[in-house]
């Protein structure tokens, strides 16, 4: 199973006020491997949004999306040929599931997609920890992981969970220093999957001086077992047609509007 998840960096962006509008590129970057689950973080309903569409069901995938105005939302795209979606489609079961699942006053941008895989219950789900733009709560994104934990730690059955977790995860689960998050979920049943670091890397702090500092902020978080996971981020997407003046992926500064994480592609195989 392939699993790519990708920030693509709208920022909220209200598409009438500024005139962003969803670049087409980002969609054919994404699913020219036809990737089993596509994750978008920081997605934001906006002009080109039906070219997404079109390209996802030329391509035989199944799309979701969560969005509103003045917040990022997330979309997942699943391929049709490798889930069961009877369920999913079933407007008897809740299978769909925002961030108000998360019943709490601090949450997460949070998506869930349950689906059938190879006959059992799969949980999929998009998630990106919200950052203080304020700087005045101390406990906005510790109260954002406890509420994710508390959810993840709940569910009895398989789950893969992607995105932007916004810490520095790094060499191992349980070295985490000051990311000590999802505390119960990292003892009990689930596991972290991240690229090699600190080879690797998914951003670009733009406030340290004066290189900027290499930190992997996307991760996959999965209860599942007996699986070999692997990972890596790609930059390969940037170029000098889509990216101008230089820019790199090593660059502290990109393009605003354009993504500024690296694709995390992640492959699970059975043991």
């Amino acid at each position: 199973m392939k699993i790519y998840e990708w920030n693509i960096g709208m920022a909220a962006t209200i598409p009438s006020n500024n005139g962003y509008n969803l670049k087409s590129w980002v969609i054919e970057e994404i699913i020219k491997d036809r990737p089993d689950i596509i994750v978008l973080t920081e997605f934001v309903v906006s002009r080109g949004i039906d070219y997404y569409f079109e390209v996802l069901e030329k391509n035989n995938y199944h799309w979701f999306i969560s969005s509103s105005t003045k917040k990022n939302g997330i979309l997942i795209a699943l391929k049709e040929s490798t889930f069961g979606f009877d369920d999913t489609f079933n407007y008897k079961i809740d299978s769909i599931n925002n961030s108000e699942i998360l019943k709490c006053n601090s949450t997460p941008d949070f998506y869930e997609i349950q689906v059938k895989y190879r006959e059992q219950k799969l949980s999929i789900i998009g998630v990106r920890i919200r950052k203080d733009l304020s700087n005045n709560n101390l406990n906005y994104s510790k109260l954002q992981f406890q509420a994710l934990d508390n959810y993840l730690s709940s569910l009895n059955h398989d789950v893969i969970c992607i995105g932007d977790f916004n810490v520095y995860w790094g060499q191992r689960w349980n070295n985490k220093t000051e990311n000590d998050k999802l505390p119960k979920t990292a003892a009990k049943d689930y596991s972290l999957c991240t690229p090699p670091y600190p080879e690797e890397y998914s951003y670009v702090m733009p406030n340290v001086i004066p290189d900027g500092k290499k930190v992997q902020l996307d991760h996959l978080v999965t209860n599942l077992k007996n699986k070999y996971i692997k990972a890596k981020y790609d930059w390969s997407f940037m170029n000098t047609l889509r990216y101008k003046n230089g820019i790199q992926a090593e660059s502290k500064k990109k393009i605003s509007g354009l993504p500024d994480h690296a694709i995390l592609k992640v492959e699970i195989e059975d043991v």
